[in-house]
């Protein structure tokens, strides 16, 4: 009798590997230019501007917006077809993002600076139509569930820090170019990065970032332009009663540390493993298990020096109390070491992965390095990158786990009325029915 063919030995999966590039840097009084060069072809530049805020005002949020506004009908004029620009607006910083062809580099860098530095860049009639634009887009936002939930996750999470007041059209309304002025001159102009990463002569790339900074101005701020890190409220989760939201939707999470900690890496690997991707804890149990949600998350999102620990998952109503439990439930399994070696060996690869691919293109690796910058780090941290995520163990993801993740975490819940196993409606909440 003829043994059947078993078909081919399966393949172990290669591991990823992430090299890191080389770059040139130079510090001056309005910040530090980073140069990248990586060849490529049709000849394009990727250039970003990294303007750090300072939280100081209750107004923080709006003024960023409108800021962020500003800056971009501001670049628009002033390097017309000769850049793509975009400007994205975080609490903590301004980052202008700039794309060109190498030969228009350093004129378009100098343009940038040059508009930047202007006495109308804040003009009132500029600042009016923002703020009007802004106030649109966040009215025409107001009641949106995930707007809600939002909303009053950055609450629960930051208090009374600015960074927990989300912005207003109200105080849109009010914004003042004296006020944009001071926002951006709060931070000493040394904290500003400019980045450029293209194919050209790494010297000329340097010379255009360094063009890239604007003029240094007057410190507008107090002591060194930083703002009291947000502290972690130990509150427990509320809902927020919104009926008309079709699902009930999950947030919860806290401050955790940034990437300059040391044990970064560790959380890293551990909201991977919860949440991170498609292999997670929360796919395989809330999406494929139980059928509660499409599309469960766990994500950390760097901010200043700390980060934000956030898990999110829109569900059906009837399971929301289930997945509630279930989501505390697999936090918990984390912290008493409840993985598997080949969870955090494939939560590792991807890590890895994710890094090489984003930093495969001009434009990947001028916003990993941005990312990178604000979060007050130099360059070479990226050097040790791979080799910090493979020595880290079992024990420091347990650790991390506990200490960060399953310790109480805050948050919100956003449901059409209250139901048992959420937790109790916060105060204000409108009447469910």
């Amino acid at each position: 009798m003829r043994e059947m063919s078993r078909g081919p030995e399966p393949r172990a999966l290669p591991r990823p590997h992430f090299a890191p590039f080389t770059h040139l840097g130079a510090a001056t009084p309005g910040g530090t230019a980073v140069a990248v060069g990586r060849p490529g072809s049709a000849g394009l530049a990727e250039a970003r501007l990294l303007l750090p805020l300072t939280a100081a005002s209750r107004a923080h949020t709006t003024r960023t917006k409108v800021a962020s506004e500003v800056l971009g009908a501001a670049l628009e004029e002033s390097v017309g077809s000769l850049a793509v620009t975009r400007v994205e607006a975080r609490a903590d910083r301004l980052v202008i993002a700039l794309r060109t062809f190498g030969e228009d580099l350093s004129d378009v860098a100098a343009r940038v600076a040059a508009a930047l530095s202007g006495d109308g860049l804040f003009a009132p009639d500029r600042v009016r139509t923002a703020a009007a634009r802004v106030g649109a887009r966040i009215t025409a936002a107001a009641g949106h569930p995930a707007a809600v939930a939002r909303a009053g996750f950055l609450a629960a999470v930051y208090g009374d820090h600015p960074y927990g007041i989300p912005p207003t059209a109200a105080h849109a309304a009010h914004v003042t170019g004296a006020e944009l002025t001071a926002l951006l001159a709060g931070p000493p102009a040394a904290g500003r990065r400019a980045v450029v990463v293209g194919s050209g002569a790494a010297d000329a790339l340097l010379a255009a970032a360094v063009t890239l900074l604007p003029a240094a101005t007057e410190h507008a701020g107090d002591g060194d332009g930083t703002a009291p890190e947000p502290g972690r409220p130990r509150t427990e989760p509320v809902t927020l009663l919104l009926p008309e939201t079709p699902q009930t939707l999950i947030r919860l999470g806290g401050v955790v540390p940034g990437r300059g900690d040391g044990s970064y890496p560790a959380l890293q690997l551990a909201v991977l493993m919860l949440g991170g991707y498609y292999g997670s804890r929360l796919t395989r149990v809330l999406r494929e298990r139980e059928g509660l949600a499409y599309a469960p998350r766990a994500v950390l999102d760097p901010l200043g020096r700390t980060a934000a620990f956030t898990v999110e998952a829109d569900v059906r109503t009837d399971g929301a109390a289930r997945a509630l439990a279930l989501i505390r439930e697999e936090l918990h399994r984390l912290a008493d070491g409840g993985f598997t070696a080949e969870e955090l060996a494939g939560a590792c690869n991807y890590a890895v992965g994710s890094m090489a691919m984003a930093c495969s293109s001009r434009s990947g690796t001028a916003s990993t390095l941005t990312g990178v910058l604000a979060s007050g780090l130099e360059p070479h941290w990226l050097r040790d990158y791979e080799n910090r995520l493979r020595a880290t163990t079992r024990d420091d993801v347990e650790g991390v786990a506990a200490a960060c993740l399953a310790s109480a975490p805050t948050g919100v819940v956003v449901a059409p009325a209250p139901a048992p196993g959420l937790p109790s409606t916060a105060p204000g909440s409108p009447p469910a029915g």
